[in-house]
């Protein structure tokens, strides 16, 4: 979250470093499509299948086009239109933390992730469900999925972090287009450009009631377009919105340090730390500093004196969580081994009373304890 302090080309050679860094570039993109092996927009047709003892609504504002032919799923066409939908979702008693069972075929809601349900709304009826199910006191967590994601897979990754919160909060999940392709990194950035209106929108339909709470939870990309609609909303002076987030977090946020601290002296400082996780040890941030040229803030070193100093500067919470272990390979999805754990140190993170309140400042997140522990005090 500093300035880039590196060498200029002149004292490194521009030649040999650029080579450098496409011959990594190539080798990770290669192993990124390797891996890849994605579900199809089928998966959010109902299967037909009862609910089981454990499902997870997910409520959607997306920006994608409808898919040709299906009743509920969307494509990574841009609308200008903010559209809705609703999926119920079984979670198998098999499940794994930080996992999705992805559905077979047929699925089998024994071992599978189920689709029970699913259905496009109206706003009026996105409201409406909104509204029911924040009952009994229940706050909103809004997810801002990351590049390189289909719609369906955004909806599965929301019910999987869902499932393994257990802290009953309403799923929303704000789905902008992007193109789903490993080598579509400009194209997902002018994706992610253009949806700040739609985020926005859907920031104010979920805050207008006084006693909302909203956890904003934005990943990868997703950082980037949510600090560039946080910052829209303030030259626009619709700050008092900001109220209502109990917590604001950025996991791995593929956001250049610079325009970072753009972003940020725009914004101010929020009514609570904003929260930003990060490890130097992501592959995928590699990559996407390879092809900007730009370092990346999910990359920060809390250690580094310079992260420290901008942490306090403008009230953030940088939270180095390195020691988590996860299935992926790349460590960007890192984040999602942490979101079993949050009821742990939640009110670390939202209880400015609690003793062990972790404020504006460094952390390394302690997996052994599930701690935010301070290292610039």
């Amino acid at each position: 979250m500093v300035l880039d302090r590196t060498k200029t080309n002149h004292d490194i050679g521009v030649w040999p470093a650029s080579l450098a860094r496409w011959g990594l570039a190539i080798t990770l993109v290669v192993a990124l499509v390797a891996c890849v092996s994605r579900p199809g927009p089928k998966i959010l047709e109902s299967s037909g299948a009862k609910r089981g003892d454990r499902n997870v609504t997910i409520f959607v504002a997306t920006l994608r086009t409808p898919e040709p032919g299906s009743a509920t799923a969307f494509n990574s066409g841009q609308s200008q239109t903010l559209r809705f939908a609703r999926y119920v979702i079984s979670i198998p008693p098999t499940h794994k933390t930080d996992a999705i069972e992805w559905p077979g075929d047929p699925p089998n809601p024994a071992t599978d992730f189920v689709m029970i349900e699913s259905a496009r709304l109206s706003e009026a009826e996105f409201r409406s469900g909104i509204t029911g199910e924040e009952g009994n006191g229940r706050s909103i967590r809004l997810f801002v999925h990351g590049y390189n994601n289909s719609f369906q897979e955004t909806v599965y990754r929301l019910a999987q972090i869902a499932a393994d919160a257990h802290d009953n909060r309403v799923a929303v999940l704000f789905a902008w287009p992007s193109k789903a392709r490993t080598l579509s990194y400009s194209a997902d950035r002018a994706a992610a450009s253009a949806s700040t209106d739609g985020l926005a929108r859907t920031i104010e339909i979920l805050a207008e009631r006084p006693r909302a709470r909203v956890v904003l939870l934005a990943h990868s990309m997703g950082g980037w377009l949510t600090m560039e609609t946080l910052a829209k909303m303030s030259r626009e002076r619709r700050r008092a919105l900001f109220e209502r987030f109990s917590n604001v977090v950025l996991a791995a946020p593929d956001i250049d340090v610079v325009d970072m601290v753009r972003q940020l002296e725009i914004i101010g400082r929020l009514p609570r730390p904003l929260t930003l996780l990060v490890s130097s040890d992501d592959t995928a941030l590699t990559l996407s500093r390879i092809i900007t040229g730009g370092r990346r803030v999910g990359a920060d070193d809390v250690h580094d004196p310079w992260v420290q100093a901008a942490a306090r500067r403008y009230g953030a919470r940088v939270v180095d969580i390195s020691e988590l272990t996860t299935a992926d390979s790349f460590r960007h999805a890192r984040f999602t081994a942490m979101v079993a754990l949050y009821s742990k140190f939640q009110t670390q993170i939202e209880d400015p009373l609690e003793k062990h309140y972790a404020g504006p400042g460094v952390f390394v997140f302690k997996a052994a304890t599930s701690t935010l522990e301070p290292i610039d005090r």
